[in-house]
């Protein structure tokens, strides 16, 4: 009797805002483990898998915003052996972006396209971007 053993990884060093990654768990034990779970928070996933002893399971995100970042983990046991505890793996990961800058000043009075002397004029700045940006204004 091999316990099972579980392996998570990632095929990107650093995830960006839009693109896409896939993770991948591996799980390994005698007798056949579990089909694994992978989780990232209450979420579960789906997984594509092939193998028998040694599982290799895939799962594709594509077009990806900051809502993926996360810990993610994927967990398995060998059911056959009452000796084998629960195995898992976990992976923290963030999606990173550019800074995304955004200026916006309140509307004009009487529909004008200049601004005279008086007028009252808001300037509002938002910055978007992991990691977090510094900014000057």
């Amino acid at each position: 009797v091999k316990p099972s053993t579980t392996v998570l990884s990632v095929n990107k060093d650093i995830i960006q805002k839009g693109s896409s990654f896939t993770l991948t768990c591996v799980v390994e034990g005698y007798p056949q483990p579990e089909t694994p779970t992978l989780r990232r928070g209450n979420t579960p996933f789906t997984l594509s898998c092939s193998g028998v002893n040694i599982k290799t399971c895939t799962v594709g995100f594509s077009n990806i915003d900051y809502s993926y970042s996360g810990q993610y983990t994927c967990s398995t046991k060998n059911t056959i052996s009452s000796q084998d505890k629960p195995s898992s793996a976990t992976l923290q990961i963030t999606v990173y972006s550019q800074t995304d800058v955004t200026m916006t000043t309140t509307p004009l009075p009487g529909g004008r396209t200049y601004y005279l002397t008086g007028d009252p004029l808001t300037i509002t700045c938002s910055v978007e971007g992991v990691p977090r940006s510094s900014f000057t204004f």
